[in-house]
């Protein structure tokens, strides 16, 4: 079923200004589509982008500039651009108790680098307000590789059209959009996957905001996860424990040591050693020494503990952000394992609901529907690489001394781990002076809640600067 929407390749200006750091910031926008076009010249899909200038700066040639996506693959930018990036964000006085019907409202975001560098937010093709228009072209697109080439030659192209090649570059991904960036980094200097143009663009700084690289750990996942689970424990059982980061650090060492040497150790560890490795499990999870036992000292986020912490309560917690709650109700049958969640199933309406506010704001007219979640891109992804994403990270720090990256980490995250991120920034050939870790009290989206924001757009901040030395 299919509604009729405009396919005519759209450009939308708009200005405004915003308070920031004591003071007004005026600032000119830019949206529009990019288009993909085959060998006959028919557009085959757009990259839709959102590009924020500040427009009291007499020369912006040399001016820094940060692109950000999110990830999925098949998620728009909404979530970043209402509530990080943009000089506009969502109002939310209460994270936890959030409402899920309108009215909503835009606010200035205190939050937002615009004093800083020229910002442009992304839709992959096929998400937001991007498209795919002929069907040939989707194994061009929704796939590992070929999607960072089409990201790398959106910004370069955009980088000469703006008259923006002597800008320092950032890179701002979140989710998925952490490996598409560590691709990326590679990709737009000329080391991609198969034989790309040598585009020459170096990029001065990388965010990863939730991190993944697609494969998985050769590690033990139930250890690498461990500071997720206390952190987690720790939020909804904070009685006779020490403070929170003590509690974290004390399982990091715990899972770094005692616990994979027990999981090492396999059926040759004795009884008496698994029930006290089983008894330490259960004071930093919550979750039972028997269960421990009989899972052979190993748990599954999603389908146990996301289930077990709160059972004596009836509850589950959020996969996406475990401060969240709602009825574990077995008879109740999860739709998907993403917009049916106990997270996002409570801020999903506010930034659907947000974005619409600033495309009225943004003067985006045409009829085009917003895609925020998209599973048909997320069903059609070819997930193979030929290089990891750890691998072209750690090649584009060797040809770039000067590129930093940011590991950034919500510590109530279960989809991707703050434990993740300490294996990924530790374990991937870096340069570990040019690397910076990053843990806030929030879930996925590390923005969401005031202190959180406050915290990671402090760091953010002092990381983008600390790239311009």
């Amino acid at each position: 079923m299919w509604i009729s929407e405009s396919r005519e390749k759209s450009r939308f200006e708009s200005s405004g200004s915003f308070q920031l750091r004591g003071q007004t910031i005026p600032y000119h926008t830019v949206c529009e589509d990019n288009f993909f076009v085959d060998e006959q010249g028919e557009p085959t899909a757009t990259i839709f982008s959102y590009a924020y200038f500040r427009s009291d700066v007499q020369d912006a040639s040399t001016r820094p500039v940060l692109f950000a996506y999110n990830g999925g693959p098949g998620s728009s930018s909404l979530w970043l651009h209402a509530g990080l990036f943009g000089p506009r964000r969502i109002r939310l006085e209460d994270e936890i108790h959030l409402p899920t019907v309108p009215p909503f409202e835009l606010q200035d975001n205190p939050h937002c680098l615009l004093d800083l560098c020229d910002i442009v937010i992304v839709d992959l093709v096929g998400t937001g307000l991007s498209r795919l228009f002929q069907e040939k072209a989707r194994r061009e697109f929704y796939d590992t590789d070929g999607d960072v080439a089409a990201l790398a030659l959106f910004i370069e192209q955009w980088l000469n059209r703006y008259g923006r090649r002597n800008s320092p570059v950032f890179l701002a991904g979140e989710s998925y959009g952490t490996g598409r960036s560590a691709l990326l980094a590679g990709e737009l200097l000329g080391a991609g996957a198969h034989r790309p143009d040598i585009l020459g663009v170096s990029v001065s700084a990388v965010m990863l905001l939730g991190s993944t690289f697609y494969a998985p750990l050769p590690a033990e996942s139930s250890a690498v996860n461990l500071i997720t689970m206390a952190a987690t424990h720790h939020y909804h059982h904070p009685q006779n424990k020490p403070d929170q980061a003590t509690f974290i650090e004390q399982a990091y060492e715990f899972a770094s040591h005692d616990y994979l040497t027990a999981l090492f150790a396999g059926d040759a560890l004795s009884a008496q050693r698994k029930q006290d490795i089983a008894r330490k499990l259960e004071y930093f999870t919550g979750i039972r020494e028997s269960f421990w036992i009989s899972h052979r000292l190993r748990i599954d986020l999603m389908k146990d503990f996301a289930h077990r912490l709160l059972e004596d309560q009836g509850l589950a917690v959020g996969f996406y952000d475990a401060r969240y709650t709602w009825p574990d109700d077995p008879c109740l049958k999860t739709a998907n394992v993403i917009a049916d969640d106990p997270a996002m199933g409570r801020y999903t309406p506010a930034f659907q609901a947000a974005f619409g506010l600033l495309r009225q704001e943004l003067n985006i007219t045409f009829d085009r529907t917003s895609k925020g979640l998209v599973f048909d891109v997320n069903e059609s992804w070819n997930r193979k690489f030929k290089t990891s994403p750890a691998d072209a990270l750690a090649g584009a720090m060797r040809r770039n001394p000067k590129l930093k990256v940011f590991f950034a980490s919500g510590l109530y995250d279960l989809a991707t781990t703050a434990g993740n991120a300490r294996y990924l920034a530790t374990h991937s050939n870096l340069d570990q002076s040019r690397v910076t870790v990053g843990e806030y009290p929030s879930g996925h989206m590390a923005y969401l809640g005031e202190e959180s924001a406050r915290l990671l757009a402090q760091d953010m901040r002092r990381f983008f600067t600390s790239a311009l030395d």
